[in-house]
């Protein structure tokens, strides 16, 4: 099995340990989601400093790495999204998607022939899934956000995948959630207009929470 997909299954145990923070903090998705990367963007620039690495030179260079933060980004804010219409449980299954989805968009990416066995297997996770909506039609919607969700995750580990063999893990993590930070943040105003909320900010106890989420399950 290729590294990727190992840490594609890596992904699927975190992404049950983040979804609990989708719970606990008050604010809806695309708030939530923007304080992670913002705080996460702020940790990871005193981590540059801390160890003294340099940033990247060329606009070309952050901005390459930056647009595919807004994949990460959007993934999360559908995630959560899916945890919040619905439950952690059905937000981590539907992740398990995200195979599904790596399995037909890496070869149309990447130029290169399907896989039927790991087509073969996704599809088990895709029969699942179905299961679930012909059970509780409640959850509806919490599934299709989850299946947005799944589709951009697998979308940024291709992209990303890429990344890796040339940068730093520390610039490429720095240089996404600041793309993910100012990309969503010139989105959240249109956003909050159809999505309004009560309240803009965090409460003590969410801002525990969203260091929390940023140091240990992004940073980290």
């Amino acid at each position: 099995m290729k590294k990727s997909y190992i840490m594609l299954h890596i992904a699927v145990i975190l992404a049950g340990f983040t979804g609990v923070f989708g719970k606990l903090i008050s604010l809806n998705e695309g708030l939530l989601t923007w304080y992670r990367v913002l705080f996460s963007t702020v940790i990871l620039l005193f981590a540059l400093k801390l160890f003294k690495i340099k940033t990247l030179s060329t606009f070309k260079q952050k901005f390459d790495i930056a647009k595919i933060g807004m994949l990460i980004t959007i993934h999360w804010v559908f995630f959560y999204g899916s945890i919040k219409y619905a439950n952690i449980s059905i937000g981590v299954v539907c992740y398990c998607l995200t195979s599904f989805f790596t399995a037909i968009f890496e070869p149309i990416i990447n130029k290169k022939p399907f896989n039927p066995s790991q087509l073969l297997l996704s599809l088990l996770t895709l029969t699942g899934i179905s299961l679930i909506f012909h059970f509780d039609a409640t959850y509806q919607l919490g599934i299709g956000l989850g299946i947005i969700s799944s589709a951009f995750a697998a979308l940024y580990t291709i992209y990303n995948e890429r990344l890796v063999k040339t940068y730093n893990s520390f610039q490429i993590n720095y240089y996404q959630m600041l793309g993910g930070t100012v990309g969503l943040g010139l989105l959240l105003p249109l956003y909050l207009y159809y999505f309004p909320v009560d309240r803009f900010l965090p409460s003590l106890l969410d801002t525990g929470y969203l260091l929390v989420l940023a140091l240990f399950c992004t940073v980290g």
